[in-house]
């Protein structure tokens, strides 16, 4: 019999994975999120709300009786500490709850760094917002500017700049509002109960994309993330970043004592930094592979397949990768965005996707009658469309490019 894994959460690019890796799944899934195709794919099925831990764990447990699986693996931020959850409940390999929610907790990992105190691993400021005088009070500690966002959450989405002591209302008006916001599809996986203040860290933003094989941690890639001008979304993202030698070394230094100060031993991770006086500083990561295709876009230039490697490593089916591969070229991926309001249309994507330096399009199975939102947070785009190119900067260029040429038509909508 194939091993058997539970698969908490994700898409369709997962049971791919799995089926290569020659995997029986059994699947959790939101009960609106379960597609009908999805169903010859998996040898079972538990739909609920895994985030909701007394629903999920009888559940889980009765899954186990049934189908016997002996892996739990989750690549969406919802399912990450519900999967260690159930390592714990059942006693399997990977990584705890306690260890999950180091990266899934954005204060929590912050206190993490601080206790462990490696020299590699520079901690910053970071406190949780309590009222508006706690924002005033954090600036006069801090200084300005700094940010304060959801302790739970990825995509950008909820994350302000503070300026000055001037901005403090406005900021704590803007997350009090968030905060009664009931129809954001944010809001159905993550918790605003909780907001972090932290120091800022000017600069460039970029993400180590790397691998842990029983504690060894190699960085298969570093990706630039290109920030549009005036927010706080990353509409770009690029491989390999345009670092000089001497960064990327120092990133090889950090990524794995940040990784080891969060006691994390097996799997992806997604770890977002800025370079510093003192070297690189962790900004947030987790304990999964990135989104906006980066994935399709590593095993284009480096060669190594983060999703076969998650799905493979834990049964042994795969050797460690001690270092990253030469890159061949370059690939890059870009934000497809559209006026708020409903999708009357959507054109120009076959004309993209057969161009040949084409890598990638996912629109999230974006339709007509689709509802579009303002542009808070990278959840509010569309999707992605990403690019190959013999540079960097061809890539990044190219792929802005070809999102422009997919048109996408809206009509407003009443509120």
């Amino acid at each position: 019999m194939a091993p058997r894994i539970l698969l908490i959460g994700g898409n369709a690019k997962h049971f791919h994975a799995a089926k290569a890796a020659g995997l029986d799944v059994v699947y959790v899934q939101f009960p609106d999120e379960f597609k009908p195709e999805y169903g010859p794919q998996v040898v079972g099925a538990v739909l609920a709300d895994y985030t909701d831990w007394d629903t999920f764990r009888p559940l889980a447990e009765a899954a186990h009786r049934a189908w016997g699986f002996t892996e739990v693996v989750s690549l969406t931020e919802p399912g990450l500490d519900p999967a260690g959850r159930v390592r714990d409940l059942l006693g399997l390999g990977g990584p705890s709850y306690e260890v999950s929610h180091r990266f899934t907790d954005k204060y929590v990992m912050r206190r993490r760094l601080a206790a462990v105190a490696d020299p590699d691993v520079p901690a910053i400021g970071a406190e949780v917002m309590t009222d508006s005088a706690s924002l005033t009070a954090f600036g006069a500690r801090y200084g300005y500017p700094f940010i304060v966002k959801p302790g739970a959450g990825t995509a950008s989405f909820g994350v302000h700049r503070v300026d000055s002591a001037g901005d403090v209302p406005a900021v704590y008006e803007a997350i009090s509002s968030q905060r009664d916001v009931s129809d954001h599809p944010f809001l159905g996986q993550y918790d605003l109960d909780e907001y972090v203040m932290e120091e800022y860290i000017d600069g460039t933003l970029y993400s180590a994309e790397a691998f842990s094989f029983a504690g060894r941690h190699t960085v298969l890639a570093i990706t630039e993330a290109v920030t549009l001008p005036g927010t706080v979304v990353h509409a770009g993202h690029a491989v390999p970043a345009r670092l000089p030698a001497a960064e990327v070394a120092a990133v090889e230094r950090m990524i794995p004592a940040f990784l080891d100060a969060l006691g994390y031993a097996d799997g992806p991770s997604h770890t977002e930094f800025k370079f510093s006086p003192r070297g690189p500083v962790v900004i947030e990561s987790q304990n999964r592979i990135g989104g906006a295709l980066i994935n399709e876009m590593v095993h284009e230039v480096h060669g190594v397949d983060m999703h076969e490697l998650t799905m493979k490593w834990p049964h042994g089916l795969v050797n460690p990768v001690s270092q990253a591969p030469q890159a061949r070229g370059a690939a890059a991926s870009w934000l497809a965005v559209a006026q708020p309001g409903e999708i009357v249309e959507i054109a120009g994507v076959e004309e993209v996707t057969s161009d040949p330096a084409t890598l990638a399009v996912d629109l999230g199975g974006a339709t007509a009658g689709d509802r579009v939102r303002s542009l808070d947070g990278s959840w509010d785009g569309l999707g992605h469309v990403a690019v190959r190119a013999p540079d960097t900067t061809a890539a990044i260029e190219y792929s802005r490019a070809r999102v422009a040429d997919i048109k996408v038509h809206t009509r407003a909508v009443a509120d």
